[in-house]
């Protein structure tokens, strides 16, 4: 995610004045997060109804349908991304008014996502509505894409991949040792919390940088232009999938061998991409006020 908060600084902009910039906002995030969120809220009444389904569905969670609708509509945690990302805008907003040099707002970014980091990591019951808290760093991320902007627009490719080289090796030697951690060995918080903002940063470059080596590429650019479509649908997509395959079907993977259950798992993650696909075509053709196009 990281990747997408610093992406969303190098595409930020506040042309129009503040009424332009937040109608444009909520009709392309706010809009498509109530509407892609109503599968969170169907998804209680489903399990009630049909006991079953509560295994496709991943959850041992007892359900209660008011708390649901309170933890979506309320606390933004729905396709808590968009709500994020919306609140991330409007402080950005705020915030580029206020700090206008590149080098401020790269240390008010890193200021933010550190202080967020922090609560994330020693106080985690710590929560504030409509993603406020997850904003405040989405925010930290996007005034650090702000400030190199200019810089990432005129790199050439042999620099690009100079940077991006080392900064994915270092998300992998990171995560490598996020593998012991349940061995003490990543132990003290302070740590643990720097080294998690070290792999943000350096995976949302590297992945940056290595994007602009590889320039132009026609299967990605069609990820990343309906990626929203992608991501607010996958969840129910699979689950549907979930339950076609092992309840309608009846399939049972559980007594398989491997290779049975591997080939099981890729039939239904390349069934999940079909209708996903589909689903892409009908919303961007018949629904596209619901992803914030006209």
């Amino acid at each position: 995610m990281p990747l997408f908060f610093l992406l969303g600084g190098l595409t930020f902009s506040t042309r129009g004045g503040f009424k332009a910039f937040l109608i444009r906002k909520i009709r392309t995030l706010l809009i498509p997060y109530y509407i892609f969120s109503l599968y969170f809220l169907a998804k209680p009444f489903a399990i009630l109804f049909i006991p079953n389904l509560r295994e496709s569905f991943q959850t041992e969670h007892n359900y209660n349908i008011g708390h649901q609708f309170y933890d979506v509509l309320i606390m933004g945690n729905g396709l808590w991304f968009l709500m994020a990302f919306f609140v991330a805008e409007l402080i950005m907003y705020g915030l580029t008014k206020i700090i206008r040099t590149p080098l401020t707002r790269i240390l008010s970014g890193l200021l933010l996502i550190i202080g967020t980091y922090t609560l994330k990591i020693f106080l985690p019951i710590a929560q504030m509505p409509f993603q406020i808290l997850k904003g405040i760093q989405i925010a930290g991320f996007m005034l650090i894409g702000l400030s190199i902007r200019n810089r990432l627009l005129h790199i050439k490719r042999r620099t690009a991949t100079l940077l991006a080289i080392p900064n994915i090796l270092m998300i992998i030697i990171i995560e490598n040792l996020f593998s012991f951690r349940k061995n003490d060995i990543i132990s003290n918080n302070v740590v643990y919390m720097f080294l998690l903002i070290i792999a943000a940063l350096c995976g949302a470059l590297g992945f940056t940088c290595l994007s602009i080596v590889i320039q132009h590429c026609s299967y990605l650019e069609y990820i990343g232009q309906n990626s929203l479509v992608y991501y607010s649908l996958n969840a129910i997509t699979l689950n549907i999938v979930k339950i076609m395959l092992f309840h309608i079907l009846g399939i049972n993977v559980t007594a398989s061998l491997y290779i049975i259950q591997l080939l099981i798992g890729i039939m239904a993650t390349l069934l999940a991409l079909a209708m996903l696909t589909i689903e892409n075509y009908f919303i961007n053709r018949y629904f596209r006020w619901s992803i914030g196009k006209k």
